[in-house]
């Protein structure tokens, strides 16, 4: 972790993430305003931040009979056949959902109401959105194709976001993915989740 800072890592990502993830912290702080603080929201994007990477790690760590996730989204072979890519991308959907599904039932069972349901749907859109258009339609970003690359027998890397992957030593190299493609998703989103809280905001 102190790695990120000692090796002069970090002018790469202020230069690469900083004004996206601005931008993604922005948007919640105006979606929320009127009925959470900004302490609150910010640091509840934080928990759905390290959530969001740490869910991935668990998926890619299950049993292999039950692995939709290794099976479906990262079987290359399988990904060739033009049919097959849209029902995996239909299958990696319902798992990105299943992250936050679960994100929110885990609140729910314990009694816990710290990360309000808006900031849980406005991330979940980012993330998946990001997750299913950016890296797996269009890919815009080789950090993904490697991870995707990474897997199978091998060390995996870059599970996402970026940021953490780095500070946990999870990446593949020491290059920060440029996130500006990250922010037509972000202000959809906004929007989106704006539109669906309208008369709670």
């Amino acid at each position: 972790m102190l790695d990120l800072f000692m090796e002069n890592k970090f002018k790469f990502f202020v230069s690469n993430q900083f004004i996206p993830i601005f931008i993604v912290i922005i948007c919640c702080l105006i979606l929320t305003h009127k009925t959470i603080s900004p302490l609150r929201a910010t640091v509840s994007l934080g928990i759905l931040f390290y959530f969001s990477y740490f869910i991935h790690i668990l998926f890619h760590n299950m049993p292999d009979i039950y692995n939709i996730h290794i099976y479906f989204h990262h079987n290359i072979e399988s990904n060739k056949n033009i049919i097959n890519k849209y029902i995996n991308l239909f299958i990696e959907l319902i798992t990105n959902i299943m992250f936050f599904v679960i994100f929110y039932l885990s609140q729910k069972f314990l009694n816990i109401d710290f990360v309000p349901n808006i900031i849980i749907i406005y991330y979940a859109i980012i993330y998946i959105s990001v997750h299913i258009i950016n890296y797996s339609v269009f890919h815009l970003a080789n950090s993904h194709v490697i991870h995707h690359q990474t897997t199978g027998g091998k060390k995996t890397y870059n599970y996402g976001p970026d940021f953490a992957d780095h500070l946990f030593n999870t990446n593949y190299d020491n290059s920060f993915e440029n996130y500006n493609h990250i922010i037509p998703n972000t202000i959809i989103s906004f929007f989106i989740t704006y539109y669906l809280y309208k008369p709670k905001i």
